[in-house]
């Protein structure tokens, strides 16, 4: 079974694989100079079928580089735990049943991971790390979907996806928290650097007549940067960025700035990376994960 964050393959690109409810996104990306460089973003057509897919892909014609895709949010819980007092090798194992009551399906059928955080300021706790329970049933379709694809070598998660593109926006060196709009809910994910800190889940629904509650989303962001602050021992957030560029994010945008004082703004692909072609604001909710996917550098597994 592929884990989730092996080794990668080296190379100098790599290409990013999403799934959408009727399309995949296809983004290939080249590190020739200090900017990535966006050298395709594809959305192209599907059915169901991991026939479909692997047809699709073909089609495309994927460079023979790393390929990494991408987990759909109903295919993985996310859970920052203290790490059990076990030898590396038995990371995993141990951390499975640490799990098997925060997750919401059987923690046999589930594929475990984890990636470290900093180190926390926590008093003489443990340290703290991300587990990663992904469904079985999803790491299979993925790598069925993909099994033709000679340079596929990663399965990600979308807050990692996250960090890869909010490390690239002008403000990061000194923190930022990237809000990624879904439909009814958000990714909080905080930053500085390259450095994921912490991630959290945001509910959308309760603005009401089709209006993102923007008090809710402040109040979990005041949370999650309070947080930050706390247990990381970091000089404050005061930048925010709302993906995926549109109407939408420009109005909660510009509710966050009022609401918070801070430097608010929109992550627009085209400003974050060189692009071959220009991406447009309706196509970039469908392809900034695989972008994002397209950016992973991680070298190692733990």
């Amino acid at each position: 079974m592929l884990g989730l964050f092996r080794k990668t393959l080296a190379g100098k690109g790599r290409v990013g694989v999403a799934f959408g409810a009727d399309h995949l996104a296809l983004a290939v990306m080249r590190r020739d100079g200090s900017k990535p460089v966006l050298e395709r973003c594809d959305i192209l057509p599907l059915n169901t079928s991991a026939g479909s897919a692997l047809e699709a892909l073909r089609a495309a014609g994927i460079p023979r580089i790393p390929v990494s895709t991408v987990l759909g949010p109903q295919d993985y819980q996310l859970a920052l735990v203290e790490a059990p007092e076990v030898p590396p090798a038995e990371l995993r194992a141990a951390m499975r049943w640490r799990l098997k009551d925060s997750i919401d399906f059987r923690v046999e059928d589930a594929v475990i991971d984890v990636f470290d955080v900093p180190d926390q300021n926590r008093g003489g706790h443990g340290r703290m790390m991300y587990a990663v329970a992904a469904r079985r049933s999803a790491v299979h379709a993925h790598t069925q979907a993909l099994a033709a694809t000679p340079g596929f070598d990663a399965i990600d998660v979308p807050e990692l996806c996250l960090r890869n593109l909010a490390a690239l926006l002008p403000m990061a060196s000194a923190g930022v928290a990237l809000l990624h709009l879904g439909e009814a809910n958000a990714s909080i994910v905080l930053v500085r650097g390259k450095t994921f800190y912490l991630a959290r889940h945001v509910d959308l629904s309760a603005g009401g007549q089709g209006r993102i509650n923007a008090a809710g989303v402040v109040l979990e962001l005041q949370r999650s940067l309070d947080y930050y602050e706390r247990h990381f021992d970091q000089p404050p957030i005061t930048r925010i960025a709302v993906s995926p560029a549109g109407a939408r994010a420009d109005e909660l945008a510009r509710d966050l700035g009022r609401e918070t004082g801070f430097e608010v703004g929109t992550l627009d692909l085209n400003a974050l990376v060189s692009c071959k072609m220009p991406i447009e604001a309706s196509a970039q909710a469908s392809c900034l994960l695989a972008v994002g996917a397209a950016l992973r550098e991680e070298h190692r597994s733990l």
